[in-house]
Formats: structure tokens, sequence, C-alpha cells
């Protein structure tokens, strides 16, 4: 599978739950793995890959990258189990 990280993210209850995967850009793997190629539209998939960015990076120790999760509207990320 591709390098991803994966976000759990709950409601005001234990039962409301959102589930998603972060991915980094441009891994080899994407078009081998199962779990993004289900996401059938192209921009939804695209919206799961995270964008590097400079600014937040700090040398010698880390890279950063910017991803947002948007829990609605044409722009929401895709979820796992009802998306």
């Amino acid at each position: 599978r591709p390098a991803h990280i994966h976000f759990s993210l709950f409601g005001t209850a234990f039962t409301q739950r959102l589930v998603t995967q972060m991915y980094f850009p441009n891994d080899p793997l994407f078009a081998y793995d199962p779990i993004l190629q289900s996401v059938t539209d192209e921009s939804a998939r695209q919206r799961l890959v995270a964008a590097y960015d400079h600014g937040l990076s700090r040398p010698e120790w880390s890279l950063g990258y910017r991803w947002d999760i948007v829990l609605d509207g044409p722009s929401a990320t895709w979820i796992e189990e009802g998306r």
C-alpha cells in the first residue's frame, strides 16, 4: 500500500465517527491500492493526497504537508463506510 495516515474523528458521541486516509504525493503504488482505487471520482481521490508545503517543513527534522478534511459539500473529503 502507498504511504498513508489514517484519521479517525469523533462527533459528540462515540457512534458519530468519521474515518478517512491521507496519502503523500507521487507515490508509485497509487495505481495498485484497492482502497484508493475504490474512490472512483478522480477529484475526490486527489483530495485524499496531501500537498507538500515547504513553509511547514523544518530542515533536518520534518517535511511539511497541507491537507484539509472537508465535512460536507462538493469538496467533501471521501469517508470510509458510506461516501
